[in-house]
């Protein structure tokens, strides 16, 4: 089977010849001097969703000019950066600061920081999405039997969350009610209406959204997820459906008593699929509970890599393929970190080798039918 035909059986609630196995390897673990071997597995071996750009939502749905400007700086300490998106409906702004000695930075300063952001984006009109439709193709192409091409999925709430200063936003669902309805009314009708456009003119086809995570516990309960995410998520999603259409969501954390709303309000797939200490998920039990309904990945703990031992990362790999592959509808994936070009310099040697522990066992134990007893 080519890697896409082994993602789209899976898909398709069926037992493939093995197990597909997801991996995504940065540019900075590709060069690592260490990681011939890995890259030799993951170009033979691995199935993965490949990113195909083509969508164009500019600043929630408008059209921006980004600036970036230096506003303060102390050399060998820090540098403060604001950030700058100008749009037809005004500026809006943010503030970060960035550490000397790391790759992280923090947040001082939100886009969206005040209800008057809030109410702006919540009242404008905005042009209908744009989509480039040469590069979406020229990126089909390009992925071709290796996987199965897939478009980001906007998701207006899961990017105002972010975009936010949290602790301001997480009152106006209680607080501004009003506003962040028509702000979701608003938005989700227009993502709605352009991806609905474009499926009809046979553009698109696989969606992926991150958003989530920040709308379950420990953020959301079951009452705010049923305001504010299901009803506008299901209205999406079922356009998405009407055309053939597929969504998967990315999600880490808790959503293991999410599962059948996520697949009421019209989810295909969904990843990591966390088990305890960093989510709630046991895939056994989630298998029981949706599989057949969507398609489930996960749930290796790849962010405890740079300090398990391969016989540790062989027993995730045996148990998750245990608990959900039989009969299909199941892919072998990380828990999300494990490959980021954010890792430490001294925890990419273990987190190689144990990668290549990681597929080499879900070779080992993912073949098709799966061993009783596994």
């Amino acid at each position: 089977m080519t890697h896409k035909e082994r993602l789209e059986t899976a898909w398709s609630y069926r037992e493939a010849d093995r197990v597909p196995i997801e991996l995504g390897l940065s540019a900075r673990y590709r060069a690592h001097p260490l990681a011939g071997r890995l890259v030799q597995l993951v170009d033979e071996y691995v199935d993965n969703f490949h990113w195909v750009n083509g969508p164009v939502y500019g600043f929630f749905g408008f059209p921006a000019e980004y600036f970036e400007e230096v506003i303060e700086e102390r050399p060998g300490e820090f540098r403060r950066l604001r950030h700058t998106q100008r749009t037809p409906i005004g500026d809006f702004t943010a503030i970060t600061l960035h550490p000397a000695d790391s790759r992280d930075y923090h947040w001082e300063k939100r886009y969206i920081a005040t209800i008057d952001d809030l109410r702006r984006l919540a009242e404008a009109k905005r042009p209908p999405l744009q989509w480039d439709v040469a590069v979406w193709r020229e990126g089909v192409a390009a992925v071709g039997e290796s996987g199965i091409p897939a478009s980001l999925l906007f998701h207006p709430l899961g990017v105002l969350v972010r975009q936010s200063a949290m602790e301001e936003m997480y009152t106006w669902f209680y607080d501004e009610r009003e506003t962040v309805h028509r702000f979701l009314a608003n938005m989700n009708g227009w993502v709605a209406d352009g991806i609905g456009s474009l499926l009809a003119a046979g553009v698109g086809g696989v969606f992926l959204t991150y958003a989530h995570e920040m709308l379950i516990p420990p953020w959301f309960g079951a009452a705010l997820f049923d305001e504010f995410v299901f009803p506008y998520d299901q209205a999406v999603n079922a356009v998405i459906h009407r055309h053939g259409g597929r969504i998967r969501a990315h999600c880490h954390g808790r959503c293991g008593d999410f599962l059948e709303r996520f697949v009421e309000m019209g989810i295909d797939a969904t990843e990591p699929l966390e088990h305890t200490p960093a989510g709630n998920t046991d895939l056994a039990d989630a298998k029981r509970r949706v599989g057949g309904r969507m398609l489930l990945s996960g749930n290796v703990c790849s962010e405890m890599f740079y300090r398990m031992t391969a016989d540790e990362v062989r027993a995730e790999v045996k148990a998750a393929i245990a608990a959900a592959a039989p009969g299909g509808g199941f892919t072998l994936a990380l828990s999300g970190a494990g490959t980021d070009d954010d890792d430490l310099d001294e925890f990419m040697p273990p987190v190689i080798k144990n990668c290549e522990v990681y597929i080499e066992a879900g070779l080992e134990y993912g073949g098709y039918p799966i061993k009783q007893g596994l």
